[in-house]
Order: structure tokens, then C-alpha cells, then sequence
């Protein structure tokens, strides 16, 4: 018997394995056991134990012994293969290519210049397999992100949200259109198993139906939301999302319908950080106090899990225009205001609990 030590085939200690079993059923072979029995109690197939009990019907127990691996075995000597993880650990940047992606034939172009060792492309697949890695669709990570800047202000916004003396009600506001969006298109690339892949880039949205929303939350009240939806019908002098006047005017409806002070978290949309509404909040400082989210950082933005949520029950249906599927939004988007305990889980999510806020 004789397997492949590539993919699909069996490492050397599967094979020593796999041999015992063939052993153990030559020796119930002999004792009479039919193989249907023997596939039973060793639990392989039958066919199997049929294909075994041939083979020893012709060449007695000696024909069921491990020949060793079939094929001519691997190119590349453990040094190399050591010094080829350490090169695809660097990325596909590094070795001349414009993006981080591995394919089979950058793998085996890399092969040929520093080992001059020829690769099909169906032959890196096997190495790479032979190796623990696999073919994943990578996790798309925006370009604009900074991961220091995000320690940074989780280091110094934190504490000052929770600094005793300010008993406003904190928040969060992300505009997002959840009718349609524009993402990357998803490419594969080898990469170790278990250890999904990042690959910058850069988004670019575009939407129809936009939604600003605002998670209000404060030890000892129900949390709350509240937004407020925008619908472009494509008209002339019609504005496509949320201007700076609409974020004004939800921020004082918020402060109407809270009566209090806010601690206000939010991103850096343009309409957010424009010197007409720095002006606007400048002049409500006695009971509005902001604070900005780091650049693509969505992990820290409760507002993330109400458009998650928003998605999966958006499925499946199917609308004639743009105010059908505006007035299906607002539908779905109703009982969440009566689900705190919901609420208080998008924000437990982000790290930033209520009790830390306090």
C-alpha cells in the first residue's frame, strides 16, 4: 500500500497508523471475519476493508505493509523551507508585488528566484498545504487606520469620559447607509491556518438611504436611540446624505429629549469636523462636550451593532423604490428603541461599558 505524503495524502505517522489497521484486518482476515465485519470494528469503510482484503487474498499479510510515500517528494530542503515561511511572513510587498496577497504563482515565482527551483502553481498548492497553510479570503483593514493612534486614545479619552464631575449622557453617531454600499472586492491569499489574513485598503461608500443614529446611555436610566433617516431620490439640489445642519439639529433634539448635558463620541465624518459645526459646538459648551474616535476605528463605535443588526433583518426582501425600502428601515429600526438590553450590548461590545462611563 502506498499513499501520497501531499495533499490529501497521509503524513508519515498516519501512515504508520494506517498500516496497523491494515494489519489488524489481515489478522481478522485469517481468523475468518468477513470484511463488512472488519470495516464494522475498525471503523474504516468497506470499501476499504473489501480493497484490503483483496490485496491479502493475493499477497497474504506482507501486501498490506506501508511502502513508504508515493511521488518523488518535496524540492526544497527543510533549511529552504524555513527561509521560504520567513519570506512569505514578510509579505508580497517586500518581494516586489503591490498588494500583500500570496497566490500559488507569486509563491512560485518567489521559488524559482531564490531557491532556482521550478514550481507549477499546482505544486505550490500542495507545498503550501504540507506547510499548514491554506487559501483565505483576507480581512479587509482600511489604510487610513492607526493602530497606535487607537491605544493612544483609548489611553487619554477614556479617562477623561470617565472623570468624576460630568454628569452628561454619553453617546455615539455614525452615518451609514446600509441600502447600498461599496467594498473591496474579496481576493484569496495563502496564509497560515488559523491566522486570517489583513489587507489595507481603502473604502469608498456610497449610498441612497442614510441614517445618523445616537446610542444615550447613563447608569441608572434606560439607554436609549435615536436617529434620524435622510432618503435621496437622485433630484436636483436634493443633498445625498446628512448635511451639517441635520447633525445640529439631531444633537438638539437629543439635548431636548434627554434634558441634560451630553458627552458626545464620535467619528470624524467631514460634516462632524467642518469649522462650521467645531463653531456650533464651541458655543454650547455648558452642556455639550465631544470627543472624536481615531480614524477607521469601528470596533470602538456602539452605532456599528445597530447597522450589523440592521443588515441581517433587511434579507430577503425585496422593494419597488427608494421610499419602500426607507419605510422598511424605519420598521426594523423601531423596536430596537424599545430594546435597551439590545443597546447596552452594542455598547459592551466596543469595550466602552456603562459602568466605566459613569
Amino acid at each position: 500500500m502506498r499513499y501520497s505524503d501531499r495533499s490529501g495524502g497521509l503524513s508519515g505517522a498516519e501512515r504508520e497508523r494506517r498500516e496497523a489497521l491494515r494489519l489488524r484486518a489481515a489478522d481478522m482476515f485469517s481468523g475468518g471475519i468477513t470484511p463488512p465485519r472488519v470495516a464494522q470494528l475498525l471503523g474504516v469503510t468497506r470499501k476499504s476493508a473489501c480493497e484490503w482484503h483483496r490485496a491479502w487474498l493475493k499477497g497474504d499479510k506482507a501486501a498490506l505493509v506501508s511502502k513508504g510515500a508515493a511521488g518523488t517528494g518535496c524540492k526544497l530542503t527543510e533549511a529552504q523551507l524555513t527561509r521560504l515561511e520567513a519570506f512569505l511572513d514578510e509579505g508580497a510587498i517586500a518581494h516586489g508585488w503591490d498588494d500583500q496577497r500570496w497566490t500559488s504563482a507569486r509563491i512560485a515565482t518567489l521559488i524559482a528566484e531564490r531557491f532556482h527551483i521550478r514550481y507549477t502553481p499546482r505544486g505550490v498548492a500542495y507545498l503550501m498545504e504540507r506547510l499548514g497553510w491554506s487559501f483565505q479570503v483576507p480581512a479587509h483593514r482600511a489604510a487610513q487606520r492607526d493602530d497606535e493612534e487607537l491605544a493612544g486614545w483609548k489611553r487619554r479619552v477614556l479617562p477623561a469620559l470617565k472623570a468624576p464631575g460630568r454628569p452628561g449622557v454619553p453617546g455615539s453617531s455614525s452615518p451609514m447607509s446600509p441600502a447600498r454600499t461599496s467594498r473591496p472586492p474579496k481576493r484569496r491569499t495563502w496564509a497560515r491556518k488559523g491566522h486570517t489574513p489583513g489587507l489595507q485598503v481603502a473604502y469608498r461608500g456610497h449610498g441612497r438611504v442614510s441614517i445618523a443614529a445616537l446610542i444615550c446611555a447613563k447608569p441608572g436610566m434606560r439607554t436609549r436611540l435615536i436617529y434620524r433617516m435622510r432618503t435621496y431620490h437622485h433630484r436636483k439640489h436634493e443633498p445625498k446624505g446628512f448635511t451639517v445642519a441635520d447633525f445640529q439639529a439631531l444633537l438638539q433634539a437629543a439635548h431636548a429629549q434627554l434634558g441634560g448635558p451630553i458627552s458626545l463620541v464620535w467619528d470624524s465624518l467631514p460634516e462632524h469636523v467642518s469649522a462650521e459645526m467645531r463653531a456650533w459646538i464651541a458655543a454650547r459648551q455648558d452642556w455639550l462636550l465631544v470627543y472624536r474616535f481615531p480614524a477607521y476605528a469601528p470596533e470602538l463605535n456602539p452605532a456599528e451593532g445597530i447597522w450589523s443588526n440592521l443588515r441581517t433583518k433587511l434579507f430577503n426582501f425585496t422593494v419597488h423604490g427608494i421610499d419602500e425600502l426607507a419605510g422598511l428601515i424605519k420598521n426594523r429600526l423601531k423596536p430596537l428603541q424599545y430594546r435597551p438590553d439590545l443597546l447596552n450590548g452594542f455598547i459592551a461590545e466596543t469595550g466602552l461599558t456603562i459602568s466605566d462611563l459613569a
